[in-house]
């Protein structure tokens, strides 16, 4: 399907075509929707609420009262909870609230929330958000113009710094980069925006091409360890420490030396697990990173390279 690409002087800026399997569901299902709101809100809840137990009460364990005679029960401890101040029985405990859904069932509920906002008439496409001065009047201005009184608003890869600051104070609307596309934030607001940028990212995103076809040779390439499988900013924090910041540096090694410097990092048995050497040399010798999430930090990477060239 085709739907019009506005600016943010509410003026046609030419047309974008919409994948029909990511936005053209017709058969909504709300049920599958629920499930993943569910599934984001159960995640995030802290899980912090506790009582104290019996033992973790800090009261007399030592008998309070004649075994004969008092007119009651015979108790050994205040600590009991039938006593004013004493332990909980059966209280909560601190736990997570998470609970799984596959990555093949959230990717379905992306499809289902993108599929009702265009169902609904609630998906705008916008050429650019960007700004050229942090002005949150003119800001809410455009928007009304556009009729954007509540509204989330997704961005490419990365956020206007201008259109960010701007839009931060205005009730109602919510800015995000392509990465924090969700269910809750899309169905919670009324109106969809989606950039250009945004739009490409949702088809490359489901569609699979951007994967299979990363150029990770010659220019395109990403001398990080950060890409490897497994590599987070700590472990990679650590590994610079000891002079291996880069894949080159990594893959120069032997089987043996990697291991003996990934055992003195203190990440032994989980580099030999997630063959952290073995990846380097594969994306030393031209192949694109394993896991997907690296794959697109790559491809970030090569578009910001071209953008400053």
């Amino acid at each position: 399907m085709k739907l019009d690409v506005i600016n943010l002087d509410a003026k046609k800026a030419g047309s974008v075509e919409l994948n029909d399997a990511v936005f053209g569901i017709e058969d909504v299902r709300p049920d599958i929707l629920q499930r993943m709101v569910r599934y984001q809100l159960a995640k995030r809840q802290a899980g912090t609420h506790k009582t104290q137990t019996r033992s973790e009460v800090n009261k007399t364990k030592t008998r309070f009262g004649r075994q004969k005679g008092g007119g009651g029960a015979r108790h050994g401890s205040r600590n009991a909870p039938i006593f004013v101040g004493g332990g909980v029985a059966h209280g909560p405990k601190v736990r997570s609230h998470a609970h799984d859904l596959t990555k093949k069932f959230r990717a379905l509920a992306l499809k289902h929330a993108l599929s009702a906002k265009v169902k609904d008439s609630s998906l705008i496409v916008l050429e650019e958000a960007a700004v050229s001065e942090v002005k949150t009047k003119a800001l809410r201005a455009q928007f009304e113009a556009l009729g954007l009184k509540n509204a989330l608003v997704i961005g490419g890869e990365s956020l206007d710094d201008n259109f960010a600051k701007a839009a931060r104070n205005i009730p109602n609307i919510d800015v995000l980069p392509f990465a924090g596309l969700n269910v809750y934030d899309v169905m919670r607001r009324h109106t969809l925006v989606l950039t250009k940028e945004a739009v490409d990212a949702v088809h490359a995103r489901f569609d699979g091409s951007s994967a299979s076809a990363l150029d990770f040779t010659g220019d395109n390439f990403v001398d990080e360890i950060v890409v490897v499988d497994g590599i987070g900013a700590q472990s990679a924090k650590t590994l610079a420490k000891a002079g291996y910041a880069t894949l080159s540096s990594v893959a120069a090694l032997s089987a043996a030396d990697a291991a003996k410097v990934f055992e003195a990092a203190g990440y032994g048995p989980r580099a030999a697990r997630e063959d952290w050497h073995g990846q380097a040399k594969e994306m030393v010798s031209g192949k694109p990173p394993r896991a997907k999430v690296d794959q697109r930090y790559v491809a970030q990477v090569i578009a910001k390279r071209a953008k400053e060239a």
